[in-house]
């Protein structure tokens, strides 16, 4: 990827001007000139410089709201306010035990999941998808990566996947490259017919439950039941992961893809960090996703993170990059988890 290339790419995933991003990297170069000052000191100034810059922060003191933790009941507090042009600006909060991310206030109605715009343009509150057929190849290699992933770590034979929040069927259609039989489950009508048009895939339109209420999907025999980017975004994750559970067969494992809250680049760019969206109610940390899986009867039996859009890159060495992968402090999370004995 070229500088351009990565200007522009930083400059969408944020949602600011290319000079704001050109900003950073002129002041960024004359606090540490050779690239090899330590880590600490790159990363604080770093942290500094788009404290000064960004075009999102506003005083979170100025909104501060009172909330009690879902999943370990501990206080959040309120630790960014991001402003939105032409509305209620978004403040998210986090628990002082557990590090889950919750938004307080400027969410989005819940119906904005099954309208066709949703996977045709996003709002200025970073809601909905661009581009999104055009990432057709991308995605599918993606997800083709991810059911790899989930298998290595696994290490059991995976024959099924259950995809919750299929969307065009890209990650299904990556995993059947690889011999499993898959089926979907999404609440966008839109989305299922792209699916069906795409690929022939046949997706339940609505939510998990009612696909088990109405015996669309069948319970207790799917190898692998996955949620790529959706538990962000449903009003209560510890029932739908409760089941979620008694989808699997009896060697089967629930794979969850989630933004982190534990992220590096959400202590750097504040306001301005890519998950902070008004469709994204939680983001999640390791810490909080054990305690939720437990409660749902589950158990974590691996965890990593990773980036697709590096926005650190340049500023981190590659290595460094890899460390915060595997230390959990990129900026998506992946964990596998399995029905407690």
């Amino acid at each position: 990827m070229t500088e351009q290339e990565h200007i522009a790419l930083a400059s969408r995933t944020l949602a600011i001007d290319e000079s704001c991003w050109r900003q950073l990297l002129s002041q960024f170069a004359e606090l540490c000139p050779t690239g090899k000052e330590s880590l600490d000191h790159r990363i604080q100034a770093l942290t500094r410089l788009w404290n000064s810059l960004s075009p999102h922060a506003m005083p979170p003191e100025h909104h501060l709201l009172n909330s009690d933790c879902p999943i370990c009941s501990a206080n959040v507090r309120t630790v960014v306010a991001r402003r939105i042009a032409g509305q209620t600006p978004l403040v998210y909060g986090a628990c002082d035990r557990c590090q889950l991310g919750v938004l307080l206030s400027g969410g989005a109605a819940d119906s904005i999941y099954s309208q066709p715009d949703y996977y045709r343009q996003r709002d200025a509150g970073n809601v909905g998808y661009e581009q999104y057929l055009a990432e057709r190849e991308y995605r599918e290699a993606k997800g083709r990566r991810l059911i790899e992933w989930i298998a290595e770590r696994a290490a059991r034979p995976l024959k099924t996947l259950l995809e919750v929040g299929s969307g065009f069927g890209f990650t299904r259609a990556g995993a059947e490259q690889l011999g499993m039989k898959t089926a979907g489950v999404d609440v966008n009508p839109h989305a299922a017919q792209k699916a069906l048009a795409i690929y022939g895939q046949t997706t339940f339109t609505g939510t998990l439950a009612e696909a088990v209420a109405t015996n669309g999907i069948q319970t207790g025999c799917w190898d692998v039941a996955l949620y790529l980017f959706v538990l962000e975004h449903l009003q209560n994750p510890l029932a739908e992961l409760t089941l979620a559970a008694q989808m699997l067969s009896p060697n089967g494992v629930l794979a969850l893809v989630v933004p982190n809250m534990h992220s590096l680049e959400r202590e750097i760019f504040g306001a301005s960090y890519r998950s902070f969206r008004r469709d994204h109610l939680w983001l999640f940390s390791v810490a909080s996703l054990q305690l939720l899986l437990e409660r749902a009867g589950l158990q974590l039996i691996a965890a990593e993170s990773e980036c697709n859009i590096r926005l650190l890159r340049g500023f981190l060495t590659e290595a460094e990059l890899k460390q915060l992968d595997a230390d959990c402090h990129s900026a998506d999370l992946l964990v596998i988890a399995e029905r407690m004995q």
